[in-house]
């Protein structure tokens, strides 16, 4: 009898465990390189993962965002929101940059973190990190989902850089894009919106303590090889050879990127600059760079190539300082730095754009 008890119980415990889930993997095409949406888990797909209790589900949109998402087709209120998703907005996490022209600008006031411009995050509060592990427990699977995969994106990157299991987040795109069975509208006939039923966690910053900005906080230091630039008139009308790492600051390839542009600034005699995608896109020079990180090699005043972060034939040159200097020595006069070739062509995974 006692050998009946522990072959049901081990039964039990194995048939009530969660279904392993797949790994995250980008979705092809722009959702995937613009907006991190994940090919597996996605609007189509969710219906099948939720209810899990290894897992926390957040949608991170705003009640009422400022930005003006119906220029695109969406919602500025949050019209509806599946099932089970708790409501934490992300431009209350972090401020948001990158968003579609046409968009405009959301909620600019205080945020748990600021994203700096070389990709790292830093908390405003004393408090951030301690509401951060609550918000977004280590030791649970986290779906995201907003309303078109852009804050979704965004709560990722952030995460991943804080110290999350990237294989444990899960960004499943829009609930504009959702035709599931477990949509719960807030959108009423009448065209007002009811959002009773929604978990929904507020932030009262008015109770936390700043962060003094006079303070010696550690930080991830940064080599301050790469000049950042506010415009790149200067830099073309001249007659020097330069190096223009072109990046968003929310993009988290282009965190990986930048040190091994600063390895090599550090390598060889040769100015690196550095410049946000958004600062050229009036720029018929740089009107072909659509994507981050990008690289632009430029020789007395002219721009010769730049890198492609959707190409599949430049993805090596992201890999390591030895396959870069490769590229480089192809335009400028600089020997190849020492190291091993990279046999992988793998499409680089999380290219950005500004939409």
């Amino acid at each position: 009898m006692k050998k009946f008890f522990i072959i049901l119980l081990v039964l039990c415990l194995f048939a009530c465990s969660e279904k392993p889930l797949p790994k995250p993997e980008l979705a092809d095409g722009i959702r995937g390189s613009q907006f991190g949406i994940d090919k597996n888990i996605n609007e189509e797909t969710i219906d099948n993962y939720l209810n899990r209790k290894d897992s926390v589900y957040i949608d991170c949109r705003m009640l009422k965002d400022e930005a003006n998402y119906e220029a695109i087709g969406g919602d500025s209120y949050l019209s509806g929101y599946v099932k089970g998703f708790e409501i934490i907005p992300f431009p209350y996490i972090c401020n948001v940059v990158g968003l579609p022209e046409e968009v405009g600008n959301t909620y600019s006031g205080k945020t748990l973190y600021t994203l700096n411009d070389d990709g790292t995050y830093s908390p405003n509060f004393e408090e951030s990190n301690t509401i951060i592990e609550k918000l977004y427990p280590k030791d649970k699977v986290i779906f995201l989902m907003c309303g078109g995969g852009g804050y979704a994106g965004m709560a990722k990157n952030f995460l991943i850089a804080n110290g999350y299991d990237e294989n444990k987040i899960y960004n499943v795109g829009g609930f504009w894009f959702y035709n599931g069975k477990n949509a719960i509208s807030t959108k009423q006939d009448d065209g007002t919106y009811d959002f009773s039923g929604i978990k929904y966690h507020e932030i009262n910053f008015d109770a936390l303590t700043p962060i003094n900005s006079d303070k010696n906080i550690d930080i991830d230091p940064r080599n301050t090889t790469i000049k950042e630039i506010e415009n790149v008139d200067d830099l073309l009308s001249g007659n020097s050879d330069a190096l223009l790492f072109i990046y968003l600051p929310a993009c988290s390839s282009c965190a990986s990127f930048r040190p091994i542009v600063e390895e090599f600034a550090n390598s060889k005699q040769i100015d690196v600059y550095s410049i946000t995608l958004d600062k050229l896109k009036e720029k018929d020079d740089f009107k072909d760079v659509k994507f981050t990180p990008s690289l632009a090699i430029i020789k007395e005043g002219k721009i010769l190539d730049f890198l492609k972060a959707d190409n599949n034939e430049d993805s090596k040159y992201y890999e390591n300082v030895y396959n870069l200097s490769t590229w480089i020595s192809e335009y400028l006069d600089t020997n190849i730095i020492e190291g091993e070739a990279s046999t992988s062509l793998e499409e680089c995974e999380d290219a950005c754009t500004l939409g």
